[in-house]
């Protein structure tokens, strides 16, 4: 009985410290993510209504949502598609306007039911696999209508339906992710009220050691229709208290279980590490390190669509009707000198920036510096150098540049983020402008977890050196 107090304490200290993770860190990133779907929701319902593609739901504003439902799953006829199509995407829209605006994205209003029915809501449109032999009816209709566009010969469409689609495709698994991490903790939360209120602090817990588990869950059951009228009875989760408290891998079960409710590091970071780590570091690791680094470049292509987006749709706010005939006829590129006045805070000094950023350097910038994530280029360079110590030299070189170029980029992409939205905000395009900071955040993981691949290649090499001075074969 002493252990199991002993491992009681130690949950509730990992469910108190998961719940604060989640309040402070998971759900108001979960609300941005959830801030970025509506917005490339938009992007294609915009896009849709202007070619005149789907019609608008005519009832869309007399809708009073006290919760989100989700949208009609039935089959779509053939002569209904554009006004079926229409009416549930702009029911869609207004749900997730719902979530965004009046959703509290705290662990005690995301309910077990609310998550479930989250869950359920995003996984609506199949972003992954929007194709015309699609199971769902809704995605099925929404390909074929796309293919409209596709097959198309205006590139800008094109672009913003891929983009967006691929967008969306990576949020709702980003989305799906994070309410299965609340949804974990609502379990577990669970049991340990269970265990809290009815298996440690009465005497069930000793009946339940000498007797069948099919026994001791009616014993719970009874009192629990006692004491816990608030709540619903789960057998399946009290199974599984009874299963990591008594069964013969219960030690196994409650060291996964505080590990899964902890910050998530990987069992190898938490291996012992007090043996001396002989073997020399392998340069596959300094590579890996480097690759890493490459792996923006598709967060920095995703940047370059979302740019020419934004700029096409500041270009039409601003340009009156006979500019817009001048520039027809003359062929004039409106989108050369655009220039952003940024400013940001440079984490390496803390200072202030301010920047004038004109658009087609900026991309041209990125271009280049996509060449320069090209991770086959990078291996063929890393091969061509024949010693040891030019690659290694080459490699750090490489992945230190790379990074600090990539961490000032962010830094200008930020400021032009906050650009676009602050003078756009009044007027009625704001809704469509796309932000940059899942792309942003993405860089910034990258460049952290590519300095510390480097990192741990350094200290490993200084470790070997040292053994090596101490005479260690």
């Amino acid at each position: 009985m002493k252990k199991a107090l002993e491992f009681h304490d130690e949950l509730k200290i990992a469910i108190d410290s998961r719940a604060e993770n989640l309040e402070t860190e998971i759900l108001p990133k979960l609300k941005e993510l959830f801030k970025n779907y509506h917005a490339s929701l938009l992007s294609i319902l915009t896009l849709l209504l202007k070619k005149g593609l789907i019609k608008e739901d005519p009832y869309k504003h007399e809708q009073k949502i006290s919760e989100i439902s989700i949208p009609p799953v039935t089959q779509i006829m053939e002569n209904e598609k554009a006004a079926q199509l229409g009416s549930r995407l702009s029911f869609y829209d207004t749900q997730l306007e719902h979530i965004t605006q009046y959703y509290i994205f705290s662990v005690e209003f995301l309910t077990r039911k609310r998550i479930n029915l989250l869950k359920k809501f995003v996984d609506y449109i199949q972003w992954s696999s929007v194709a015309e032999i699609s199971k769902n009816p809704t995605t099925r209709v929404l390909a074929s209508v796309l293919s409209n566009i596709r097959n198309g010969n205006d590139p800008l469409s094109i672009s913003i339906i891929n983009t967006s689609i691929n967008q969306l495709s990576t949020l709702q698994k980003l989305i799906g992710e994070d309410l299965n991490k609340v949804q974990h903790f609502h379990r577990e939360a669970y049991k340990f009220r269970v265990r809290d209120r009815i298996i440690i602090n009465s005497g069930i817990y000793k009946y339940a050691a000498e007797n069948s588990n099919k026994d001791t869950l009616s014993v719970i059951k009874k009192k629990f229709n006692e004491t816990m009228v608030d709540e619903k009875f789960i057998p399946e989760l009290i199974t599984e208290i009874l299963e990591e408290e008594f069964s013969t891998e219960s030690d196994e079960l409650k060291a996964d279980l505080l590990f899964k409710l902890t910050d998530n590091t990987s069992k190898k970071e938490k291996e012992d590490t007090s043996k001396p780590k002989i073997k020399p570091p392998s340069l596959n690791m300094l590579l890996n390190a480097a690759l890493t680094a490459c792996s923006a470049s598709s967060q920095l292509k995703s940047l370059i669509d979302k740019i020419n987006w934004n700029s096409a749709i500041i270009t039409e706010l601003t340009i009156t009707p006979l500019m817009k005939v001048f520039i027809r006829i003359f062929k004039i590129d409106t989108g050369s000198k655009t220039v952003f006045e940024i400013d940001y805070i440079d984490d390496l000094t803390g200072m202030k920036k301010t920047e004038k950023i004109e658009k087609a350097d900026f991309l041209r910038n990125i271009k280049i510096l996509q060449e320069e994530l090209n991770s086959q280029k990078l291996k063929i360079k890393v091969t061509a150098i024949t010693t040891t110590e030019g690659r290694e030299n080459y490699l750090i070189e490489f992945i230190e540049n790379i990074n600090t170029r990539l961490k000032i980029f962010t830094y200008r992409a930020g400021g032009i983020d906050k650009y676009l939205k602050k003078i756009t905000e009044t007027t009625p395009v704001s809704r469509q402008i796309k932000g940059f900071l899942i792309e942003i955040n993405a860089i910034k993981n990258i460049i952290i977890k590519s300095r510390k691949q480097a990192q741990e290649y350094k200290n490993m090499k200084e470790e070997y050196k040292q053994f090596q001075e101490l005479g260690i074969d």
